[in-house]
């Protein structure tokens, strides 16, 4: 299914469809060495394009070449959808479609879906972030796609699709019957343009348009055929992790070890704006951190990370200077000789920081460095201007050289692992496939010199060069559309990278969040200062509104020592996971061992496999 919108002049959001049916349409077979392509010309809308399929031994490619595509009236493409009824099941069929909301979702075809549902359409790894229409068009919260991968299963049989070339611009959607067909079906939408707001004027209002430059990228969508056991979720997960295996996208598998880790991060301050000037507010020195690891450590931790945020010479105020080390810490000496004291005892210590955003008040030219957005103009949002990739690493770098002089082991990087963009320059678009390919440059140079890199989120492109993922997806977006959500990112994932939910002191239902984590495997988490919070209540840190150590320094050793009865699967595989009855789950590690959840009972049991 083709959409497409005129080149030029009025009417020009108004999208018409092609496909199959579309009179006058061509379509001209032709084999290749790999398969077969099939050509597709509408002479009367002047478009045209090719998809090639390929069989594999373990399934079906479908490519849509750029140089393939064909815009030579006045029409052009807006979106394509890929296969889009392969495997279209009816409701009265056994099974489901697989959508990557959250940790995963399952829109069950045996389920009753309100009449008000659009159906299940949403951009892999969110939508562009400089079109500011994408901003404006809903005021919703959604989980954004942190992976691209779909499927459906139908009775003993399923397939998994991963998007292997183009996910980055691409939606993935999902429909029941009734509102494109009569089947359950679910697909690839593969985005050439985007729709925007173009402020004419200040004075006038902002009208609607098209992009004009294509996003000129090779498509490709692998779809591995599973069945039998293999068929649901579980094999979809396992076939997404031996993809991600065989092209060198996941790196090897974690060692054992006899303690979880506890990821705690700690708070050093943030600035404020009093009475015109900028000042600091201190929260945590470098050796109220140390103390506050050691006391942990007394009272049974066995084991942390530490993370430390607001280092910087006057928080993030200024990122162009980020040095000398903010001086109300204790300054660089301090700095040196709590890294060093934590390393003897052996806690590593990264850094926190933020190389995408910078404060356009800031010496750094928004004009030459911050990111284009569609209408030509630098994206700004809050003040804070969207910094080029180059830009990003070149600030980056700098960093990570003075960080190795303190012994740093590596840095939390906010923004590279949830937020990708295309760059909109006059001299042409830097697409978000050129954004993953920087920021994936960057977190290998990171591990290189300093030991570790860590990110949010873990969008899939990050997920080989992170030794950590924080706010990793675990809740679903509540859409009408999703029946059941289902630990297929955690399952992917676990044993090759640790990962952890929010922090136990920040969550908003405390004992359900936690039954969450222990139930998808991931690791403990809290954020704390020395002081009390409210000293950050006027600073970017205000979101921070319980984190003094004191009052939460029970609670982590007893969370810490609960999550430390899982160790022994730290480095398995998980190769199961079901429902057992209302509101219990049971997950199994590969060693043999089952977690039961007890949401009612708020409780869980560890049941040792044999290998363990």
């Amino acid at each position: 299914m083709l959409t497409y919108v005129k080149a030029q002049g009025t009417n020009q959001t108004i999208r018409e469809e092609a496909n199959a049916q579309t009179p006058g349409m061509q379509a001209v077979m032709t084999k290749t060495d790999a398969g077969l392509q099939i050509a597709y010309t509408f002479p009367q809308q002047k478009l045209g394009f090719a998809i090639q399929y390929e069989l594999t031994d373990k399934g079906l490619k479908a490519r849509v070449p750029a140089d393939g595509i064909r815009e030579d009236g006045d029409y052009v493409f807006f979106t394509l959808d890929v296969l889009p009824y392969f495997g279209a099941a009816s409701a009265d069929e056994d099974g489901y479609l697989f959508v990557p909301d959250g940790p995963g979702g399952l829109i069950r075809f045996d389920a009753e879906h309100a009449a008000v549902s659009r159906g299940y359409i949403h951009q892999v790894y969110g939508t562009e972030v400089s079109n500011t229409a994408n901003w404006m068009r809903s005021g919703e919260r959604r989980e954004d796609i942190a992976y691209p991968v779909f499927g459906l299963k139908k009775g003993d049989h399923a397939f998994v699709a991963i998007l292997t070339e183009g996910d980055d611009s691409a939606n993935v959607a999902a429909m029941p019957p009734g509102i494109k067909s009569s089947f359950f079906n679910v697909y690839s939408s593969q985005i050439y343009r985007e729709e925007y707001l173009y402020q004419m004027s200040r004075l006038a209002a902002p009208v609607k348009a098209i992009q004009e430059q294509r996003l000129d990228r090779d498509r490709e969508v692998e779809y591995r055929f599973l069945s039998g056991s293999d068929a649901g979720y579980i094999g979809m997960a396992n076939a997404y992790r031996d993809y991600l295996t065989e092209n060198g996208q996941l790196k090897d598998p974690m060692q054992p070890v006899d303690h979880v880790p506890l990821y705690l991060k700690i708070e050093g301050g943030a600035y404020e704006i009093a009475y015109g000037r900028v000042k600091y507010v201190a929260a945590t020195t470098f050796e109220q951190a140390g103390d506050i690891v050691d006391r942990l450590r007394s009272e049974g931790v066995a084991s942390s990370k530490v993370i430390y945020y607001g280092w910087q010479n006057k928080g993030d105020y200024n990122v162009e200077n980020r040095f000398p080390i903010e001086s109300a810490l204790g300054g660089t000496s301090a700095a040196k000789s709590f890294v060093s004291k934590m390393k003897q005892e052996g806690t590593d210590v990264v850094f926190q920081d933020d190389f995408t955003w910078i404060d356009s008040h800031s010496g750094t030219s928004g004009k030459n460095y911050a990111v284009r957005a569609i209408d030509g103009t630098a994206f700004v949002d809050d003040g804070w201007f969207l910094a080029k990739p180059m830009l990003s690493v070149a600030d980056a770098v700098g960093t990570i050289d003075k960080l190795k002089e303190i012994g740093v082991s590596g840095i939390h990087y906010n923004g590279f692992g949830e937020m990708l963009f295309n760059d909109y320059e006059p001299s042409g678009i830097q697409t978000r496939a050129y954004t993953k390919e920087v920021y994936d440059g960057l977190l290998d140079y990171t591990r290189k010199e300093l030991g570790s890199a860590s990110v949010y989120r873990g969008n899939a492109y990050t997920i080989g060069q992170t030794d950590y993922i924080d706010q990793f997806p675990y809740d679903s977006s509540h859409d009408f559309m999703i029946d059941e959500t289902v630990p297929f990112y955690p399952i992917v994932l676990h044993g090759y990278v640790p990962y952890s939910f929010e922090e136990g002191n920040l969550r908003d239902d405390a004992e359900t969040e936690f039954l969450k984590a222990i139930e998808y495997g991931a690791m403990p988490s809290f954020f704390v200062t020395h002081d009390d919070s409210r000293k950050l209540k006027n600073t970017d840190a205000n979101d921070l509104y319980s984190s003094r150590f004191d009052k939460w320094d029970s609670r982590i050793v007893d969370e810490y020592k609960q999550f430390d009865s899982l160790a022994s699967v730290y480095s398995e595989k998980i190769v199961d996971h079901k429902q057992l009855g209302d509101n219990r789950f049971e997950t199994t590690y590969e060693d043999g061992t089952r977690v039961i959840v007890d949401y009612d009972a708020k409780t869980f049991r560890v049941e040792k496999g044999g290998g363990a």
